[in-house]
C-alpha cells in the first residue's frame, strides 16, 4: 500500500452514523453524472444526493464537524479548504470507472490535493463496490468498515467496482491542503508521528522540542497560505 494513503478508522462515530442514516431517508438522489467532469461523466454510473436538499446540508455539517475533530485527518491532510461533502449511492449494476478527479473544483475555485471517501454501509451488506487506486506497484483495494474513511492524493487513477448486490452509500469530498506536495505532507506526517512518541515519554525533552521545532519550521517553509 502506498504510504500516501491514509485510512481513518471510525471517522464517523456510531451515533453520528445513526443520525446520518435517519437523514438519508428524506434525501433525494439524482443521476451522479451531473457533477462529473467531461471525461469522468463517460464512466460514472451512480446516484448522488440533490445539492439543495436540507437533509443533505445537515449531513454535510455532521461530516465537517467530524473532520474538524479528527486529529489524524488534520495531521495527514493539513487542510486549507474542504469541498462540501457529496453523498453517493451505488446499487446493483452501478459503478464508477477509472478516472482522475478534476484538478480544480468549486466556486470560488479550490485545488484538489486530496480526495476522501467515508464509507456509510457495512461491507457485509453489499457485494462489489470496492474503491481501487492504481499505483506503480499495483492496485490498492479498499472496502473498510462503516464509518471508516480513506484519504488519498488526487493524482491517482481510481475507480469503484460494480456493485453486484446490496447498496453502497458513501460521502465523498476533496481537500486543498496547506502543503500541496504529497511528499512534503508525508515528511510532516512522519515527523508528527515521531514527535507524538517522544512527547508521550517526556514532553519537555530536548529531542521532543527539537523535533517540534523542525516540524514547525518545515511547515512554515512549505505552507501555501
Amino acid at each position: 500500500m502506498s504510504k500516501y494513503f491514509i485510512q481513518i478508522p471510525g471517522l464517523l462515530k456510531p451515533e453520528e452514523i445513526q443520525e446520518v442514516e435517519g437523514l438519508m431517508t428524506s434525501v433525494q438522489f439524482v443521476d451522479g453524472k451531473a457533477t462529473a467532469g467531461m471525461a469522468a461523466r463517460e464512466v460514472k454510473n451512480n446516484m448522488q444526493a440533490e445539492g439543495n436538499d436540507k437533509a443533505l446540508f445537515k449531513i454535510q455539517e455532521l461530516v465537517d464537524k467530524a473532520l474538524a475533530s479528527s486529529p489524524l485527518f488534520n495531521i495527514a491532510a493539513l487542510p486549507k479548504t474542504v469541498y462540501p461533502p457529496l453523498l453517493s449511492k451505488y446499487t446493483a449494476g452501478n459503478f464508477y470507472g477509472w478516472h482522475v478527479d478534476s484538478p480544480v473544483m468549486g466556486d470560488p475555485p479550490m485545488r484538489t490535493d486530496l480526495a476522501m471517501t467515508i464509507f456509510l454501509s457495512d461491507p457485509s451488506t453489499y457485494e462489489g463496490g470496492e474503491l481501487i487506486l492504481q499505483t506503480a506497484s499495483g492496485n490498492v483495494v479498499f472496502k473498510p468498515n462503516k464509518g471508516d474513511a480513506v484519504l488519498y492524493p488526487c493524482q491517482y487513477l481510481h475507480c469503484v467496482n460494480e456493485v453486484r448486490s446490496g447498496a453502497r452509500l458513501a460521502v465523498v469530498t476533496w481537500v486543498q491542503s496547506n502543503v500541496a506536495s504529497p511528499e512534503k505532507r508525508q515528511i510532516l506526517f512522519d515527523l508528527n508521528q515521531v514527535h507524538a512518541v517522544l512527547h508521550q515519554k517526556d514532553m519537555h525533552s530536548p529531542e521532543a522540542n527539537l523535533l517540534l521545532q523542525t516540524h514547525s519550521n518545515l511547515f512554515r517553509m512549505w505552507a501555501d497560505v
